[in-house]
């Protein structure tokens, strides 16, 4: 976004929300995916921050804190991707910018499986629930990938759907044999 433009994260979420639903042709659905997976890494690293502080965690605390600076970072993208698609990216980039969203709420796909053998306790409703937003998030942004790509890049979207659907049900399937 240019200097001169607002981020939609420093708005209301009703702003927002009036935005994606107003009835005129301009991006929304890439926006709508990054928000509702950056919402996810949130729960992620909610989940982490008190999973660290627990009297009884006995694991690695400096692999926990590797996993919540990359879900920081991955949460950043996905800010840059939201407000770069909602504010109508250069054609040069309308396909790299949602790329990159959906590499990086795979990448939190992979630290939700990671942490799922750490987080423990009501925490674990929450770490599935942000495999299930990241886990959409990618399939949308796929999704709006394929509608204006066509073949661009389409072995690595396929790829990324398997893998993102294969997560989510490693995640949910951990959670539901405890």
């Amino acid at each position: 976004m240019s200097g001169n433009e607002t981020s939609i994260w420093t708005a209301t979420l009703e702003s927002l929300y009036e935005g994606l639903a107003a009835a005129k042709f301009a991006p929304a659905g890439v926006t709508a995916a990054a928000v509702s997976a950056r919402f996810g890494l949130a729960l992620l690293i909610k989940a982490l921050g008190i999973t660290l502080r627990r009297k009884d965690f006995t694991g690695d605390a400096e692999t926990l804190h590797a996993w919540l600076r990359a879900a920081r970072r991955y949460a950043e993208i996905l800010a840059e991707a939201a407000n770069d698609d909602i504010a109508g990216a250069p054609e040069r980039t309308r396909m790299e910018i949602p790329m990159n969203a959906a590499r990086s709420a795979i990448g939190g796909l992979d630290l939700c499986a990671e942490a799922a053998g750490v987080v423990r306790g009501p925490l674990a409703a929450d770490l599935a629930t942000a495999a299930m937003l990241l886990c959409a998030a990618v399939r949308a942004i796929l999704l709006c990938v394929d509608s204006n790509a066509g073949a661009f890049e389409s072995e690595e979207r396929r790829e990324l759907a398997r893998h993102a659907l294969a997560r989510q049900e490693s995640i949910i399937g951990a959670r539901d044999s405890r």
